[in-house]
């Protein structure tokens, strides 16, 4: 009796310890989906809201409330390069003309998150300070092309050729779940501002 009782505690004892490490598994499945999904819908609506600002500006380069104030020999794009573009613009149309400008930070302005690629993008109304407008990007590229669909090489030695561009950009978690990052992109394959063509 001794025996099977010693039996009976030893096979409870494996039991359990294979219900307890199913059910350990189980809650590590759990905390990796609600991270890894989580932290993908925090970065599907980081795109969403990123995505919409940059076309709400972009198709408004060369806008001005009062038209007069452009003329044929204005500059409506100042610079513009693979990762920044510098235009002028009327904000919040009160008839003053704008300048806008869009760059990326280098990797070490956040040095200190774990992610080594992630960057700031900046949006720089004018000459107040810059504001940051994403700290998760990874890439943010702008490709330039001329009425006869060419592309312009970068940076662009005259701005007044370019039609229209294309705009990515790649937005990536800046913390690492299990060595993985949850990253989301975007992409503008043809954005046209009509004023650019009222020269």
């Amino acid at each position: 009796m001794g025996f099977s009782t010693i039996l009976d505690i030893l096979g409870s004892m494996i039991l359990g310890g294979i219900l307890l490490t199913m059910l350990n598994n189980m809650n590590e499945r759990e905390v990796e989906i609600t991270m890894v999904y989580g932290n993908d819908k925090l970065l599907q609506i980081e795109v969403v809201q990123l995505a919409n600002l940059i076309e709400q500006d972009f198709r408004k380069i060369g806008y001005c409330e009062d038209p007069t104030k452009i003329t044929d020999s204005t500059n409506l794009i100042i610079s513009a390069d693979t990762s920044s573009i510098k235009f002028i613009t009327d904000t919040n149309r009160d008839g003053n003309l704008d300048t806008l400008e869009y760059f990326l930070s280098d990797t070490s302005a956040l040095s200190f998150t774990k992610n080594p690629r992630d960057r700031i993008l900046y949006r720089k109304l004018n000459s107040n300070a810059p504001l940051n407008v994403s700290s998760n990007i990874t890439n943010f590229y702008l490709r330039y092309f001329d009425a006869l669909n060419y592309e312009i090489p970068s940076p662009v030695a005259n701005p007044k050729a370019i039609n229209y561009m294309e705009i990515s950009f790649k937005i990536e978690d800046s913390e690492a779940y299990n060595e993985e990052y949850s990253q989301a992109y975007w992409q503008q394959v043809r954005l046209t501002s009509r004023n650019l063509r009222k020269r």
